[in-house]
């Protein structure tokens, strides 16, 4: 059973969550439970990262498919799993960045590693990139919102119906 919890001051714990309660329920009044303390992945984190990503991909000539590139520098970063083939062939494979995969504080490494990796690949500045990443980042969220917004209210207005909404969106 997962539930999720918030500190307060006085070290005690608070749900986090109302889906959280019925859970609560059923653990026993007044008795020891075993905790186990693993930070939740920050979503804006994760995103931030993909910024990296599309970044990288759109000022490199070498690739011309991103997941490669994905695999590639996460590789590089030093977050592999090594298998051997059927014919003994050493296969370095890129390891799982997913949320259940790894935590906050490996992924904060794992980005600064790969940032590492890209300084020195395209020989920029890191300064340079974390401000273009920033950049970046920052104009993805603010399109999503505008794109939101916009799409807000033309439901509003009643001009459209949602399902045909979403799935013109998903196109």
């Amino acid at each position: 059973m997962k539930i999720t919890l918030i500190k307060q001051l006085n070290n005690s714990f608070k749900l986090a969550f109302n889906s959280d309660y019925e859970l609560a329920k059923k653990i026993p009044l007044n008795e020891p439970i075993e905790f186990e303390f693993t930070k939740k992945r920050n979503y804006k984190f994760h995103k931030k990262f993909f910024a990296l990503l599309n970044l990288v991909f759109e000022n490199q000539e070498v690739y011309n498919n991103l997941e490669h590139l994905r695999k590639d520098l996460t590789i590089s970063a030093g977050y592999y799993d090594i298998r051997h083939n059927f014919e003994g062939v050493e296969i370095y494979e890129p390891k799982s960045i997913s949320f259940a995969q790894m935590e906050e504080i490996e992924f904060s490494e794992f980005y600064n590693r790969i940032i590492d990796v890209v300084i020195k690949w395209l020989g920029i500045e890191k300064q340079e990139i974390i401000d273009n990443i920033e950049q970046y980042f920052w104009l993805d969220c603010f399109l999503y919102w505008i794109n939101y917004y916009i799409c807000l209210s033309i439901v509003r207005a009643g001009s459209i119906e949602m399902k045909e909404l979403l799935k013109s969106s998903q196109k």
